[in-house]
């Protein structure tokens, strides 16, 4: 039974008008440039027809050796065993780096607060100390300033006796006026030059009277 020329040249005319070669072309593609339908016989005229073609243009398949193939997928099965451990040591080895960094980070943190609550504390103890000052630098303040009324009023009680005594003086025609007052301390001056207080010897010839409001 010679070749079927019908299929034979339709498969050619595919190969032609597709631009391909015939391994790509299917009993599919034959069937409907033949516009039948496609079935086993037309699957089996199709596939005598590549064989043919193969074997005419010296392009038989080429077994490869099942050692062969064992060997290959052995040596990919190496490399990709290979390849994962290598990932695995880059993988923890940049994260050991993370770690350090983070670490270090930490420990600089950790540092920085350390020196910042020292100095914290170096100022409360400043303030403290500063405050404990002030307050007994206000107290002597206080202090000062009631020290002062008293010899304040203490001068005032003094300035009031001494003009109530020159007026008591005026009143009695002693001392006619306040520039008598050294001449008659002078007339009575002892030989030896002594001074006589003028105020104590008004206040033995002249009776005292305490002003109204007027306190020791």
């Amino acid at each position: 039974m010679g070749p079927p020329a019908d299929v034979d040249k339709a498969a050619d005319e595919v190969v032609a008008a597709r631009g391909c070669t015939p391994a790509e072309v299917t009993p599919y593609q034959v069937a409907r440039h033949m516009a039948c339908e496609p079935n086993g016989a037309l699957y089996a005229k199709v596939r005598d027809w590549r064989r043919r073609w193969q074997d005419a243009t010296g392009l038989a398949p080429i077994d490869v050796p099942a050692g062969a193939e064992a060997g290959f997928r052995a040596m990919l099965e190496q490399l990709t065993a290979q390849a994962i451990d290598h990932f695995v040591r880059t993988v923890r080895m940049v994260g050991g780096d993370l770690d350090r960094a983070a670490a270090m980070r930490v420990a600089d943190a950790e540092r920085r607060r350390v020196e910042a609550e020292s100095e914290t504390a170096e100022v409360l103890d400043l303030c403290q100390k500063a405050e404990v000052e002030l307050a007994v630098a206000t107290a002597k303040i206080g202090a000062l300033e009631d020290a002062l009324a008293q010899a304040q009023r203490r001068e005032d009680v003094l300035h009031g006796r001494l003009g109530q005594r020159e007026a008591d003086a005026l009143k009695s025609g002693a001392i006619t006026a306040p520039g008598e007052i050294a001449a008659v301390a002078g007339a009575g001056a002892p030989p030896h030059g002594d001074v006589v207080d003028v105020a104590k010897h008004t206040q033995q010839a002249m009776p005292f009277h305490e002003p109204d409001g007027a306190s020791e």
